[in-house]
């Protein structure tokens, strides 16, 4: 059988063996992890959701009406050239189709019609 000093050594031994295993083996700190995410802060991230989300779509519908406007703006620069050329065009028809000498052949050839200087009476100031 053992003797008391044997059962000493095997104590001190097991002894020792958890004294080491307990330094072996780094005390963990334990930190609190919080769990959920409150209320407050779900209310405040979908306010700023909501807020991205219609400041998007602002910027987004704003973009469109500048873009149809240009597109409008663009049609009537168009349209005004258009008309400005047909105006000089109609100012010259107007120009050669007021000559004199134009009207003095369509009053004699296509009318019949002859010059007789004691019926032509001079208006002083009348604008054509």
């Amino acid at each position: 059988m053992l003797g008391g000093s044997a059962l000493d050594n095997l104590a001190q031994q097991l002894q020792r063996q958890n004294q080491e295993k307990e330094t072996i083996q780094p005390q963990v700190e334990k930190h609190q992890i919080p769990g959920k995410v409150t209320k407050g802060e779900k209310g405040i991230f979908f306010v700023m959701i909501l807020a991205v989300v219609i400041a998007s779509f602002i910027v987004v519908t704003n973009y469109a009406n500048i873009y149809a406007q240009e597109r409008e703006i663009s049609s009537l620069n168009q349209s005004i050239n258009e008309q400005t050329e047909t105006n000089r065009s109609l100012e010259l028809e107007v120009s050669e189709l007021s000559s004199p000498d134009r009207i003095m052949y369509y009053a004699k050839e296509e009318l019949g019609m002859e010059l007789d200087d004691e019926k032509v009476k001079v208006i002083q100031g009348a604008t054509p």
